[in-house]
């Protein structure tokens, strides 16, 4: 029968054949109902988790951002003409008083004869000039052909020196009558010169005929805080650990190291905020209701139990070795509460800060160098390990994924049952509607005929 023909049925019953249909069709729908409540319930799950996740991740973004805040440190001097400071690693924050004494110079050494052109020749023979800067040893060779392209000339030969990278500086001086080579040594008394062989026509000393240098070298010599140093160059590479210093001229300045203190206390707030915050939530989530049999989302979820565990263990663990002056978080007031929660005493905090940074940092971001052994570090590595692609956060994700995918496959087949059923249903029903239509039209047929006979 062609159901397109039926645009209503019980027109031939006079009954609601449309509402028989719909409920007998409802009372096959129960299952259906059951699988989308399930669905419901594991979005519910889903979102609770990425909630959850992203708390997480705030919590170890701002871990990360007060590891990087603890090297947000600027370092100046208070004369800029004295010297200059640059941060080469993370020094302790305070106050240097420095006085130079002397600074560190090189040895001059000027060539005793005179050249009257600098594109004259300076070697009779082929040979080498051999050369020591300190312990270090150097050779330019030479040739008497002035078309060959080893040294020959003033020039070529300035030039050679200036190129072999051993730090001696050679240039042309014109004294008004001849040209002469001068040549100066690295800062420090370690780099002076020693000729070991020269095969130029020239002799070096202190450009009048002696043998002697025409300035002498010498090393830098200062006090740091009363403490006498002497340096050979006058670039002091952590001598204030952290600090590399440019000394510029003789006298007394002093150097700043400071660190914003008031970022990390800030810092701080903002993690303890965040993990309050992310237990807040667990707890929101993690109940039963013996009257309704209904379980929230955490409830006895080993995955979330986990979680729990590592983050409370991070925030009672010890840090900072064995030679730190604080190793727990309640040293630097940081306590935990009976619910979980986190209470933070910003003064003490501070005061650990300003009484010893460096241990302070220990503890938090790394204990031993490079090994990134801090709390900060090590929640900040948990966290991301919890949540990566494989992490356990991520694999329960997946898990409920894999649930609400199976019960999408599961609504739609009986979807497609009900919809088959209802398509029987009326199939069936409209044959009926139609039957009991055509009875009713014979019986008014008859019923005329009859009435017609008894009025004869």
């Amino acid at each position: 029968m062609d159901l397109g023909k039926f645009t209503v049925l019980g027109l031939g019953s006079g009954m609601n054949l449309q509402g028989i249909i719909d409920k007998l069709v409802k009372a096959d729908s129960q299952p259906l109902i059951m699988a989308q409540a399930q669905k419901l319930e594991y979005q519910t799950y889903l979102q609770n988790f990425n909630t959850l996740e992203n708390k997480l991740l705030t919590l170890s973004n701002d871990a990360n951002q007060m590891i990087s805040d603890f090297t947000m440190q600027s370092v100046s001097v208070s004369d800029d003409s004295m010297a200059e400071a640059n941060l080469t690693g993370s020094p302790i924050s305070g106050v240097h008083n420095i006085t130079v004494n002397s600074l560190a110079q090189g040895q001059t050494w000027i060539s005793n004869q005179g050249i009257s052109s600098e594109s004259d020749s300076i070697v009779e023979n082929s040979g080498s000039f051999t050369y020591k800067i300190g312990d270090k040893e150097y050779t330019i060779n030479l040739d008497n052909n002035i078309l060959s392209s080893t040294p020959t000339t003033l020039e070529e030969f300035v030039n050679a020196i200036n190129n072999d990278g051993s730090g001696l500086q050679a240039s042309v001086l014109y004294d008004g009558s001849d040209y002469r080579v001068i040549l100066k040594t690295p800062e420090g008394t370690n780099n002076n010169l020693t000729i070991v062989e020269n095969d130029t026509t020239l002799t070096f000393g202190d450009g009048n005929g002696n043998t002697t240098p025409a300035q002498e070298s010498s090393d830098a010599d200062l006090t740091i805080d009363g403490i006498s140093v002497t340096s050979h160059s006058n670039t002091l590479d952590d001598y204030i650990p952290g600090i590399s210093l440019t000394l510029k001229k003789t006298g007394s300045f002093s150097v700043y190291i400071q660190t914003d203190y008031s970022k990390l206390v800030q810092d701080m707030q903002n993690i303890v905020k965040d993990y309050n915050d992310a237990i807040k939530y667990i707890s929101q989530n993690n109940s039963y209701d013996d009257q309704k049999n209904i379980a929230d989302s955490f409830f006895c979820n080993e995955t979330i139990e986990d979680v729990q565990n590592k983050l409370s263990n991070l925030f009672v663990g010890t840090y900072g070795g064995s030679n730190s002056r604080y190793k727990s978080l309640a040293d630097l007031g940081i306590t935990l509460n009976k619910d979980g929660s986190l209470e933070f005493d910003s003064s003490t905090f501070l005061n650990a800060l300003n009484t010893n940074f460096k241990d302070v940092k220990k503890m938090l971001v790394e204990t031993s160098t490079g090994a990134g052994d801090g709390f900060l570090s090590i929640m900040h590595s948990d966290i991301n390990q919890m949540t990566s692609s494989n992490g356990e956060l991520e694999l329960e994700k997946g898990y409920i994924n894999d649930r609400i995918s199976s019960l999408d496959t599961q609504i739609d087949t009986i979807q497609k049952q009900l919809d088959q059923e209802r398509v029987m249903l009326t199939l069936t029903f409209s044959q009926m509607d139609e039957y009991i239509g055509s009875l009713k039209s014979q019986s008014s047929y008859m019923q005329q005929v009859f009435d017609s006979m008894n009025k004869k």
